[in-house]
């Protein structure tokens, strides 16, 4: 009995089925792997920053002013555009002296934050809480005590 050749059908061999197999395997699993580990989030480059040494003073109808600085751990610069205070149950607007201060990856840089006077009357001992907003649209914040 003879088949026409006609009617056979041609498919690719089993040796080459297997190899795109194995090779689309490998291309899931290489992409999974990137997102459950974080590979490809490594190479964006992001600003963490972070305050830190919060020292203000308090003022009896005076500007509250001091200094902070903010550590920035991530990859890529951002600046410290403005800043609030708040204490005693209010928040204010507050100044940081020669703003937007920029902020390094990988550095520390220290600021001289003003609060606006009138504001309220902190005393020394109690407890403030200091936001700074940032250029790329996030914000930190600190609590501290006035000196």
């Amino acid at each position: 009995m003879q088949i026409n050749s006609a009617k056979r059908r041609k498919a690719i061999s089993p040796v080459l089925a297997t190899v795109i197999l194995i090779a689309i395997t490998l291309i899931a699993a290489i992409a999974i792997a990137g997102f459950v580990f974080g590979l490809f989030g490594s190479f964006t480059s992001t600003a963490r920053v972070e305050l830190i040494n919060p020292a203000l003073t308090h003022g009896a109808g005076v500007a509250n002013t001091g200094t902070v600085s903010a550590l920035n751990t991530g990859t890529s610069n951002t600046n410290a555009a403005s800043a609030s205070l708040t204490f005693g149950g209010a928040t204010c607007s507050a100044t940081i002296t020669g703003a937007p201060v920029t902020l390094t990856a990988g550095a520390t840089t220290a600021m001289t934050v003003t609060g606006v006077a009138g504001c309220g009357t902190s005393v020394s001992g109690q407890t403030f809480i200091l936001n700074i907003a940032l250029s790329n649209g996030g914000q930190t914040s600190v609590t501290g005590t006035f000196a």
